[in-house]
């Protein structure tokens, strides 16, 4: 959303000053699951995948998004002391960090700024809401059909070659390893897709064979 930049051009002098500028790798948390949530964040460049991290150590990856976007809003502004879900970095990110409160006094000063919030909330939340809340119940061969399907790039070299490894996989829908190495010999064995050097791998035929097999299964 451009809004957010222009907010950010706009921001008032004794807010910027109360402000930092930070960069963070791939792969580095930004927020952490469970840590105090005492900081908002406005991701100026970069990529971000949204975990669900529980105590079994298990990670269900349900969100990306790329800048401009805010961080810690949720729970910022609904008053919460932790961070629901852990912001991890995809690419390169910069952005600028900003204390709770500091956030807070800068929304209640600009009208225009609290009402593109609500926007965001609303539009981050509706996908969540209504298709990964369907997905994340199907069991774990359909969940990763399901990935499989979205995937795929028909605009790709044939065969398509997943880049992504088991465990990048069972983050991005929600399950096991295990659960992933089980469904991937399950669908080879249908030659609904094939593996190279341990890569999945999608032929056009295989693409409308596996989406014929997920929509009968539903």
């Amino acid at each position: 959303m451009e809004q957010i930049l222009a907010e950010v051009a706009a921001m008032p002098l004794s807010i910027r000053r109360q402000t930092a500028k930070k960069s963070i790798a791939p792969h580095e948390a930004i927020v952490l699951k469970g840590d105090d949530a005492d900081h908002v964040f406005i991701l100026l460049k970069g990529d971000v995948r949204v975990l669900n991290e529980f105590s079994s150590g298990q990670r269900y990856s349900f969100a990306e998004y790329s800048a401009p976007s805010f961080i810690g809003e949720y729970e910022v502004m609904a008053e919460q002391s932790v961070y629901a879900t852990t912001n991890e970095a995809i690419t390169p990110c910069e952005l600028i960090s900003m204390r709770a409160e500091v956030f807070i006094e800068w929304v209640q000063g600009s009208a225009s700024l609290a009402f593109l919030l609500a926007r965001i909330i609303a539009e981050k939340s509706y996908p969540t809401s209504n298709e990964n809340g369907r997905i994340k119940f199907l069991p774990g061969l359909q969940k990763l059909q399901s990935y499989l399907l979205k995937r795929y790039d028909a605009f790709a070299p044939v065969p398509f070659i997943l880049r992504e490894d088991r465990q990048q996989i069972a983050d991005e829908i929600g399950t096991s390893i295990k659960t992933v190495n089980r469904s991937v010999t399950s669908l080879k064995e249908e030659n609904l897709i094939g593996l190279l050097h341990g890569k999945i791998t999608i032929t056009p035929e295989q693409y409308t064979s596996l989406q014929r097999a997920f929509q009968n299964a539903l």
